[in-house]
């Protein structure tokens, strides 16, 4: 099986999970009136549809948004700094870089900005 095709087939599965229980699952008058499994539900598997479509991140600030939008709190101030939290976000994660794993092989001691120590005479 070709690797996007590997990469294709969860995030097709949770999107039609999550169109069932849209199109089946009788959903309440209002986000208040919802009940725990309501929620859970449908968040979850927004969450991973989005996901596995998008990466993690974007997803989790697609449904903060909607869930702002469902309490009717979202406006442009709260959009805003939504999306520049997501944002900020996206640029600290994507700085990470790990190149070796091996705490021994680490680069802290190479660095010439640790100075070395040096032996101290103890006077009496």
């Amino acid at each position: 099986m070709p690797k996007k095709l590997k990469k294709i087939i969860p995030a097709l599965i949770f999107w039609a999970i999550l169109i069932f229980i849209v199109l089946k699952i009788p959903y309440p008058e209002s986000l208040a009136q919802a009940n725990f499994v309501h929620i859970v539900l449908l968040f979850l598997f927004l969450y991973l549809a989005l996901a596995f479509t998008f990466s993690a991140i974007i997803s989790l600030g697609l449904i903060i948004l909607l869930f702002l939008q469902a309490l009717n709190s979202l406006n442009i101030v709260t959009g805003i700094l939504t999306i520049i939290a997501i944002g900020l976000f996206i640029s600290y994660f994507k700085k990470i870089k790990r190149k070796d794993l091996n705490p021994i092989k680490s680069d802290l001691t190479k660095l010439p900005k640790i100075p070395k120590l040096t032996s101290l005479r103890r006077t009496k």
